[in-house]
């Protein structure tokens, strides 16, 4: 692809569960991307002083590279705040705990010239950490939005395909989807200018994907750009629970899903079960800092799941609700659901 004179990409860097691994993240940026295509913005949501000093230190001498510090707010609201000052044609969204690997760029912009794609994204490879397996698995190759019927009443399902499958095992070709998550997405800027962005730390990226399908842009996968997402197997900071806290709390989570709600009418089927999941989350960060082994930290969070679902036990009336699902879109005879509300924040 031809170096543009003026870089082709801004890269947004914030922090996803927590703080640290972030100059991991940064280095496998810079050593895997052309400097000449981006520039990148590494978003300060709060850094403990320590770990600024670290990237401070590491961009010290990247000069296509600039801090911002918009406050110690969700993700979501700070990029509500800063993309309006990005110029570039093309803006990654890109979480610090993240990895991309070496020709990763290359291709989204390829797909995305090619297709005038409004979003194009990686696959997401999983490394081992919470959830055990394969060194290396599919964390996220494309998303199906999904319908079920509960006592007539209709819920919302994220299908994720080929979940957990091993890398040999996923298609090769550029594949449609319908929605991204955040881990690591490239938007044509424009796009992501013409989108409302809600003050959601759950859900986010499904309402993003609904809003470019009613403007019928088009959101593909590419295979052939691979990013490594680190799901917690590396060791936490005592300062990632404040951040967690911030962003997973239990009423940010719940306002979340009543805006999701209320800008689209759906409730998700397995909603009860995110609120588990940021509570036994929180407790495998405080595990990891206690320096437990991963395989240690996964089983004493497994019991503590089964123990609290006895206690006070998850919504789930159906045995495969999948199964019993239907594509959403095909649901709706092919055409985009309605918006109720244009609402970005809950009330």
């Amino acid at each position: 692809m031809e170096i543009q004179s003026s870089p082709l990409v801004t890269i947004l860097v914030t922090p996803r569960d927590r703080y640290s691994g972030t100059v991991k993240n940064l280095e496998c940026l810079y050593r895997y991307t052309k400097i000449e295509y981006f520039e990148l913005v590494l978003v300060d949501l709060g850094y403990p002083a320590a770990m600024r000093k670290e990237i401070e230190a590491f961009l010290s001498d990247k000069k296509n590279a600039r801090i911002v510090s918009p406050g110690k707010l969700i993700p979501m609201a700070s990029l509500r705040k800063l993309r309006d000052s990005v110029t570039s044609k093309y803006t990654v969204l890109i979480d610090n705990d993240s990895h991309v690997t070496e020709g990763w760029l290359e291709p989204l912009l390829k797909a995305a010239e090619e297709t005038d794609a409004a979003v194009v994204s990686p696959i997401v490879l999983e490394k081992s950490g919470v959830d055990e397996g394969a060194e290396l698995r599919n964390h996220l190759f494309s998303t199906e939005l999904r319908v079920v019927e509960v006592g007539g009443n209709p819920y919302l399902i994220e299908y994720k395909t080929y979940r957990r499958a091993l890398p040999e095992e996923l298609p090769q070709g550029l594949s449609d989807t319908e929605a991204f998550e955040l881990h690591g997405v490239l938007f044509r800027t424009e796009d992501l200018k013409s989108l409302e962005i809600p003050e959601m730390t759950i859900r986010e990226h499904l309402d993003m994907g609904m809003q470019l399908k009613n403007k019928g842009r088009r959101m593909l996968v590419e295979p052939k750009s691979i990013l490594l997402f680190d799901n917690l197997g590396t060791r936490s900071e005592f300062a990632d629970l404040e951040f967690f806290n911030r962003r997973w709390n239990g009423k940010i989570t719940k306002s979340s899903s009543d805006l999701f709600e209320k800008r689209w009418g759906y409730r998700f089927y397995s909603e009860d079960a995110m609120y588990y999941w940021a509570i036994r989350r929180r407790l495998f960060l405080l595990l990891r800092w206690m320096h437990l082994p991963v395989s240690v930290a996964n089983k004493i969070d497994r019991l503590f799941g089964a123990i609290r679902r006895r206690i006070a036990p998850v919504w789930d009336p159906l045995s495969n609700p999948e199964a019993q699902s239907t594509s959403f879109y095909k649901k709706l005879g092919n055409k985009f659901p309605q918006q109720c509300s244009h609402d970005i924040v809950h009330n």
